[in-house]
């Protein structure tokens, strides 16, 4: 019988991967394939070795999580133009944390340089 508790994990994952999908389905389809593969890791391999739930969202949340941060950057770039500490402040997420998103992010070629405002960069989407 499943657990009310992990159907909501399950509902909530899924809904957070709906926002990743709206703006990055590429990223999404990553998530969603670990996700899928979630019953084969907690069964175990030939090793007898396998994830407990808890293992599972020790993996999967900060992944999720972090996708979602980038799914607001994109939609966030979507709308304007915007450099890292205008981002930080719009999104009440570390600058820090934001400049890696927009590594990653032109690294996968989904957003790029627009122009500087004093000595910071503004990103725009492609």
């Amino acid at each position: 019988m499943n657990n009310p508790a992990d159907d909501n994990d399950l509902n909530e994952r899924r809904r957070m991967l709906a926002l990743v999908k709206a703006e990055d389905p590429d990223g999404a389809e990553k998530l969603e394939k670990l996700l899928t593969r979630k019953g084969e890791l907690m069964a175990g391999n030939a090793y007898g070795e396998c994830f407990t739930e808890r293992q599972f969202s020790l993996v999967f949340d900060p992944l999720l999580e972090r996708a979602v941060e980038r799914s607001r950057i994109l939609e966030n770039l979507r709308r304007r133009t915007a450099s890292v500490p205008a981002l930080a402040a719009d999104l009440g997420i570390e600058a820090q944390v934001v400049f890696e998103h927009m590594k990653e992010l032109a690294r996968r070629d989904l957003v790029e340089i627009a122009g500087y405002e004093s000595r910071d960069a503004l990103y725009r989407r492609k």
